[in-house]
């Protein structure tokens, strides 16, 4: 049976199409594939070289790591595939730093990146009001992840509604880190190479 796409439409960071030929195990695995299976950039790991906020080092990087980045699939691997086996390099590391001092809101937006391609997705995501000479100084590791790791790493969410026998109606929203043609293309790409793998073992 041949797949069709029909009633393709954007907006903003959605997008919604009707897609016909598939049965709804794999309409599911793409809607579970875009949730937990898309690698997306964050932080994973924060040095603090001064907090004297009124938030301890733990909570903090908690909040951090949350700060959706933008993503760049083409430069950056999964550290554990990465030459450097797990040291920590420019092609699976963003390295990121931050120096605010108050009074003022810390914002997400004071995160610094040394790649334009792995920032933050919006500037505006308090994080902690300093008061006066109340510090946070910080570097910072950004690496890529899936949903499935941890929620931080989650790029998006998807879901469908069924037409009629073979025909299913899919939304796909985009958070950010990945536009979000490229995170539905993505999450059908690792459907494929899913598929595959199965047939290879089976014959």
């Amino acid at each position: 049976m041949t797949i069709k796409v029909a009633n393709y439409e954007k907006e903003g960071n959605i997008l919604s199409f009707d897609v016909s030929g598939i049965d709804v195990k794999t309409v599911n695995a793409f809607r579970r594939t875009v949730i937990s299976q898309v690698p997306t950039m964050a932080i994973e790991q924060v040095t603090f070289l001064n907090n004297s906020s009124i938030l301890n080092d733990e909570n903090l990087a908690h909040r951090l790591g949350m700060v959706p980045l933008s993503t760049d699939l083409k430069t950056y691997v999964y550290m554990s595939e990465c030459k450097c086996e797990g040291k920590g390099c420019g092609r699976c590391v963003c390295n990121l730093t931050m120096d605010v001092t108050g009074p003022r809101t810390l914002y997400s937006g004071d995160l610094v990146s040394k790649d334009e391609g792995v920032k933050p997705v919006f500037d505006k995501i308090p994080l902690v009001k300093l008061g006066p000479e109340q510090q946070v100084k910080i570097e910072a590791e950004a690496r890529l992840g899936t949903g499935r790791e941890h929620i931080k790493w989650q790029g998006g969410t998807a879901a469908y509604e069924i037409v009629d026998k073979d025909t299913f109606h899919v939304m796909v929203e985009s958070y950010g880190p990945l536009p979000v043609e490229e995170l539905a293309k993505k999450a059908f790409e690792v459907v494929e190479a899913k598929i595959r793998q199965v047939k290879d073992k089976v014959h």
